[in-house]
Formats: structure tokens, sequence, C-alpha cells
């Protein structure tokens, strides 16, 4: 008389085809009842280096003076909004930031000159008024 087939480690009867094959039920296994797949915990280690818990881009700044922000916002608004003021920025002849500088992480800063150019800071490089832009739209920083 042949037996039923169990699981190995709690021993209860195995129906499903999937289960005798794993030699283990779905609890046990640790596989999710509706997809068929194994659920893993991923545990990563942080790299020590601690970001900041708000950056002056995620403070929400009222639209309107007495008016609180209700939620905050999601971060496909946040990229929005910091195109939109970089664009201001830049259309208005004002110095701003496009990114970080690797490994220092030194801030990219783009300042204007009175001949129409831009200087990159920390690089020193001078850039022409139309190729700044050219870069700045290429890559959707404005």
């Amino acid at each position: 008389m042949e037996e039923n087939p169990r699981c190995k480690k709690c021993k209860r009867v195995l129906k499903s085809p999937i289960s005798i094959a794993r030699g283990m039920g779905p609890k046990c296994a640790g596989v999710s009842a509706t997809r068929g797949k194994s659920v893993r915990a991923r545990i990563t280690r942080s790299s020590g280096i601690a970001y900041q818990s708000a950056s002056l881009d995620q403070l929400q700044t009222p639209l309107f003076p007495g008016d609180l922000p209700t939620k905050r916002l999601s971060k496909k608004e946040l990229y929005r909004r910091r195109r939109e003021e970089r664009r201001r920025s830049f259309e208005m002849r004002v110095p701003f930031q496009c990114g970080m500088l690797l490994p220092k992480r030194k801030p990219l800063v783009y300042t204007p000159l009175d001949d129409g150019s831009w200087k990159e800071n920390p690089t020193g490089r001078v850039i022409s008024h139309e190729r700044l832009q050219e870069y700045l739209r290429q890559y959707r920083f404005i």
C-alpha cells in the first residue's frame, strides 16, 4: 500500500502536485499561494552614509501665504518643480544648481557671465548660452 507524500518540515499530507514535487507545502517552503513564487526577505547593508532627512527641495512651501501643505508631494511632482525652477533661473540669468560632481559630491552650479555665456563651477569651464540650453534640454534638466 502506497503512503501519502508528506511535508519534510511539518509532516502534513501534501495534496498539490507542485508541493509533492517540492517535498514541502507552500507555507513551509515560503511560497505565496496566489502566484507560486517564493517570498524572500532581502536585507541590505547600509553604506554608512546618512542622508539628510529633508533637503531644501523636499520642503514644501505653500502656494499662497497662510496656506498649509496638506500632504507630501510625489517624486514626480518634486522633479517637475525642480525642472521649472531651473528653467526660470536659466531664463532670468541667475545662478542655478544642476546636479552634483562625483566622487567629491560638489554641487554643479552654472553662473551667468556678462558676455552672455555661462561659467560652470567648480570646474571653471565657460559655455555659450545656446550650448548650455541644448545640453539642459537634451538631458531634461529644464
